[in-house]
Formats: structure tokens, sequence, C-alpha cells
């Protein structure tokens, strides 16, 4: 029906124009052209009705008999292009319409015809552009646009069916489905600005739209925005609490960050006004855990013990409340209550070993992550944990053998690189610490555990390139750690070695940490080695009063006294210091030297 109306619009139209040209040019045009024109004309006429009555060849004759008339009508041409076309023969239709544009140029149905003609062929780029062409002669054909939104799926151009989208906008007005759709084309395609700006364009007509506030938000979360993100996230959740899935973002956001007080803003007036709702309560009462508000957690959690089912989370809230109130006891029993209901579940056999822990029931800590590896056998955390309560009940050798299976099944696994690398350094089997060592530091070049272990280890087997080497890279990462600046003086006053820089290493160690006995020992221990024995002395001194006794730092400090020709002193501490180290070997040498 729309083609037989196009058709019927043509043929008044050129009637109409012929007439009203034949009246104007009366007088000037011979009567032999006017002639011609009116042959064009009735032929013209006659195609068109056969057009109409789907007689494609009959139209084709009179359409050409048209044209032997009347040449310079690109009117013409289009009829017999799209008669060409009803029969199926494109590459004609195509011809003629080429020689359409020779005559006139900007005709959006001489476009429209190559578009559909292209489209038929299945040359979709081809018709786009011509459909292009089309709505910058003819915006308001929605024919078209319709035709041209479909090739831009087809051929998954998200810019361009956006485009259309925003057109469509800028000719009919905003509508909250345009701007949504249009939006979202956009952040499909990366396009995350476009997005934005038409977003906030459409807000600022309707700043309650929940849609749009929605994907603006995505948007920001998108580019990382995560404040604007939240902001925009907490303005749909005033205008529709009960959205946890917009909810469920905000929790997500804030927790990556541990902004747990943007948590607890947001999620208390959700409780407040859904508080059937376990997730906004759950959410909440964790934000309060890390904030140690233990009541105020205990207060929303509380309500939860009346579901059924009750959510593990719960459970594993109020037993982290009662592991930070000591009520080991009762956080026994909460924990309980997630692996009994959920056998699997390896956060509740994770905190139920912890508690049995803390509680001082090593024993039963270890049957716990026993009997949970029945449940997860390829568990990295609950290996880990297995080998670590091994460990501490003094079963070294054992431990191994978890630590092994927790990097067997995670070998990135942190925790279990750094236990399997301390036990074994304790089981003197240094080599292979350090290899441990070396792959966590693989992992995270930055830990402080592995860098430590791994630099005693380096020093305890003169392994001093490696050591020195290990030290300068950590303390470019880490250039005011006390521990690592004490750790690297000592060593270089054990060897005697750039003894200033030492000096200054152990005056920065000092200073952060003015009461650590240990860290006051090296720097008595340099001054020592720098022969200043009267720093040495007092620093030393120092030393021995701010930590329990140590064999290392009393022969110090019987060294400094031998070297201010204090020898009954110096013997002194000697005996002292043997007394707490019965097996050093060479302190007994030296007492016996000095005896003689």
């Amino acid at each position: 029906m729309k083609k037989i109306a196009f058709l019927l619009h043509i043929f008044i139209s050129v009637v109409l124009i012929q007439g009203c040209a034949q009246q104007l040019r009366v007088q000037e045009t011979p009567s032999d052209d006017l002639g011609q024109k009116l042959k064009a004309r009735d032929h013209f006429t006659a195609g068109i009705f056969y057009q109409l009555d789907n007689q494609h060849e009959r139209a084709l004759i009179e359409f050409y008999e048209a044209l032997l008339y009347d040449s310079s009508s690109y009117t013409i041409y289009n009829r017999i292009a799209d008669n060409h076309m009803s029969l199926g023969r494109y590459e004609s239709a195509m011809r003629y319409l080429q020689k359409s544009l020779t005559i006139q140029t900007e005709v959006a149905e001489t476009y429209r015809l190559l578009a559909d003609c292209y489209h038929r062929l299945q040359d979709d780029q081809n018709a786009i552009i011509n459909l292009k062409k089309v709505l910058s002669l003819d915006p308001y054909d929605d024919n078209s646009r319709s035709l041209l939104m479909l090739l831009y799926r087809k051929t998954n151009d998200q810019l361009g069916l956006a485009g259309q989208y925003r057109d469509m906008v800028n000719l009919y007005g905003q509508t909250e489905e345009w701007i949504h759709t249009a939006g979202l084309i956009y952040l499909r395609s990366g396009n995350v600005e476009e997005a934005k700006n038409l977003f906030l364009a459409y807000l600022k007509s309707d700043s309650t739209s929940v849609l749009i506030l929605t994907v603006l938000g995505t948007a920001y979360d998108m580019q990382d925005d995560t404040p604007n993100a939240i902001k925009t996230y907490q303005k749909v959740l005033q205008l529709s609490p009960g959205a946890e899935e917009i909810a469920s973002r905000v929790y997500r956001l804030a927790r990556n960050n541990n902004d747990w007080f943007v948590i607890s803003d947001v999620f208390y007036p959700l409780v407040r006004q859904e508080p059937n709702v376990t997730f906004y309560r759950l959410a909440l009462a964790e934000a309060y855990l890390y904030q140690d508000k233990m009541n105020e957690a205990e207060e929303i959690l509380i309500p939860l013990l009346s579901n059924d089912p009750i959510p593990w989370q719960a459970f594993e809230y109020l037993g982290r409340i009662e592991m930070d109130r000591q009520n080991f006891p009762l956080a026994t029993t909460y924990f309980k209550r997630i692996v009994e209901n959920e056998p699997d579940n390896r956060v509740g056999w994770i905190y139920l070993g912890f508690a049995l822990t803390d509680s001082d029931s090593l024993e039963k800590a270890e049957e716990t992550y026993r009997k949970a590896l029945k449940y997860l056998p390829e568990d990295p955390f609950i290996w880990s944990f297995h080998g670590i309560s091994l460990s501490r009940l003094g079963k070294d050798d054992k431990a191994l053998a978890s630590f092994e299976k927790a990097i067997e099944y995670d070998p990135q696994n942190m925790n279990a690189l750094l236990s399997y690398g301390l036990t074994l350094n304790r089981l003197n089997q240094k080599q292979q610490a350090i290899g441990s060592f070396k792959r966590a530091m693989a992992i995270d070049s930055t830990d402080l555990t592995a860098i430590t272990t791994l630099g005693l280890i380096y020093d305890e087997l003169k392994m001093y390139p490696q050591l020195d080497s290990l030290y300068h890279q950590a303390l470019l990462i880490h250039p005011e750690n006390d521990l690592l600046l004490n750790n690297y003086a000592y060593s270089l006053a054990e060897r005697d070695m750039m003894l200033e820089y030492a000096l200054s290493l152990s005056k920065r160690a000092v200073d952060k940490q003015p009461d650590n006995g240990a860290y006051l020992d090296t720097k008595g221990w340099i001054y020592y080695k720098l022969g200043q024995y009267d720093q040495a002395l007092i620093w030393i001194k120092k030393s021995l009063e701010s930590r329990e006794e140590s064999a290392v730092v009393i022969e110090h400090l019987g060294d400094v006294y031998l070297k201010l020709g204090k020898i009954d002193e110096a013997r002194i501490y000697w005996r002292r210091a043997l007394m707490l180290d019965q097996e050093n070997e060479l302190l007994k040498q030296k007492i016996e030297q000095e005896n003689k």
C-alpha cells in the first residue's frame, strides 16, 4: 500500500508540474517540443498504471517510450530502475539510477532506490552509504532510517546505530527510551564519554529518571570513577530503595576500596526503609564490623536469626563479633552452625579453625582443618591453614606436605609459599626455603616477610652478593622500613663494610623505634666497629635496658669493656652470655684466652 500511494503521489505531481510548466512556457516553447513533452507524459502515466498493476514488463515499455520523448527526466530513469528491481534485474536498475544521478544529484528517491538495490544484493556497506545520503536529504524518512538501523545492527556498527538514535532525539525530541538505548550502544562500543554526555543532558530535564541514572552510574563505573559512580547509584537508591542490584554495585565499589564508612552511610537508610532485605542488613553489619562497631553490628544481625533459612553470613559476622570479645566458645558455636548447615562452606571452616587456634585449642584446630579437607579436598587455603596448625603443634615435617598441597592447587598462594619457606627454614633446609621465598617474591616483590627472611638466610649462608642486591632493591621499595634498615645495617657491621653507611641506616631505624633493644644494639655495635667505644657502651647498655636478656647483646657489652681496658667487666658479661648460650664455642675460646 505504501508503494502504491508513493507511485500515485509521483503521478499526480508529474501531472501538476508538467501542466503548470506547459502554461508558463506555452508562448516561448516551440509547439513540436511541447508535443514531445506531452507524449512523454502520456507514456509515463501509462507506465505508472501498469506498474501499479504489477505489469512491470509493459510498464518498462511505456517508460522507455517516455524516455524517447524526454531523456532529461531523472524521474523516468528512477521508474525504469524501480521496475527492473521488481523483476530482479538489479544491475540494470543500478545503471539507470547512475544515469539519474547525472541529471540530478540531490534527489532522495534516487538514493533510496540505490540503497534498496544494494540491500537486495546483500551489499550492506553501499546500502548504508546510500541510506545515509537519503537521510541527509530527507531526515524524516523513517522507513530509510529503520533500514539503516537494521543494517547497522547486522554489521555490528554500534556507533552508527547510536548516532541514529541521537539524530532521532534531535529531530523528535528527547525520550527516555531513545536516550537509554543510544547510551547503552555507546557504552557497549566503549564510547563512554558520548554516553555520559547523552545521559547528563537528559537528566537536566528529568533528574529523577531511575533508568538514566542507573546507566550514568554504569558509565562512571566503566571509567573507574568510583566517587561519581557511588554518588549516582545513591540517587537511584533514594528514588528506588528496593533496587538491590544497584545496592550491590555500591557495595562492590566501596568494598573494593575498603570504604566501610560509605557502605554504612548508604545501607543504614536502606535498612530503615527496607528492613526485610537480608542483603542490606549483612552489608551494613559487615561495615560496622570493620569500623569496630560490634554492638551496632550485632543489633543489625539479630533479626536475621529469625529467618528461615538463616543466612550463613549472619553466623560468620556474629562469630567474628564474639572473637573480638574474646568469647571463643560462643564464636565457635556460630562457626559450627555454618559448617553443619553447609559442609562445603570454606569460610565457616576457616573461621572455626581461627577461633579454636585463638583459644589455644591447637589440636582441635588441626582436627577441624583436617575434617574440612574431606569436604574441600582441593582448597588451597584450607591446606595452608592445616599446615600452619601443624607447625604450631611443632610438627613441621608433617606441615610441609600440607603446604605442598596448597601450592599444588594454587601456585600463586602467597600464604602457602611464605609458610612453606618459613617451615623449611626452621628445618634447616635453607636452599629449598630460598626457592619458596623467591617464588613468593616473583608474585609480590614488596612482601616484607619474604624479603626479611630471605635476607636472614642469605646472611647466614654468607651469600653476600645476593644479600646486598636484595636489600638494595628492598630499600628502594621500602626506604623507611625500620626492620630492613636495621637488618642491613647489622649485616654490614658484621662484615666490616660501609660502616658509615651502616650507621646512617641504623640511626634511621632507631629514630623510628627508639625503644627497640635490637635496634639499639645494632647502633652500638656499629660504633664498636668504628672504634668509638664510649658511644658503643652507651647504646649497648641502652639495649640491655630495653629488652629481655640476649646472649648476643651481653657478649657485645663484654667486647666493648675489653676495648675500654676493663677486663674484669668484660669477663663478667661474657660469662653471663655463656649462661644463655652454652653451645657458643667462640665465646668459650674468648673467655679462655683472656683467662690465660
